[in-house]
């Protein structure tokens, strides 16, 4: 069964995302699209239905949730849909060195946000 709703471009974009558990996570998107994106976590653990607050690109927090997670990989969605435009031109940038592209990065406070549970 299909549930996206966009279809993801490969992507190869570094990104920073925070669950409200630990520290900021620095990881690279291998796809990408206005709905959500897919990123490597590797031995890291995060949960089916997190919130999270994902900078990508230098732009956010951008507030998504946790679809999936299988392999060493995890899917997200977007509560706001990116821009076309925005996609657009991470498409057509360069791969920056991550630790120069979210260096400002200020997640908000997410003490009070609850997981989603899916059945």
């Amino acid at each position: 069964m299909r549930t996206r709703q966009t279809s993801r471009k490969a992507i190869n974009l570094p990104a920073r995302y925070l669950t409200g558990l630990g520290e900021p996570q620095d990881v690279f998107l291998r796809d990408l699209s206005t709905g959500g994106c897919r990123f490597e976590i590797g031995n890291r653990r995060i949960s089916l239905g997190a919130p999270i607050q994902i900078f990508v690109g230098g732009t956010g927090p951008h507030r998504a949730t946790v679809k999936w997670v299988s392999k060493g990989e995890a899917g997200i969605s977007f509560t706001v849909p990116l821009d076309d435009n925005l996609v657009d031109s991470f498409q057509a940038s360069h791969v920056p060195d991550p630790a120069q592209m979210n260096v400002s990065t200020k997640f908000e406070d997410m003490s009070g946000v609850l997981p989603q549970r899916f059945c």
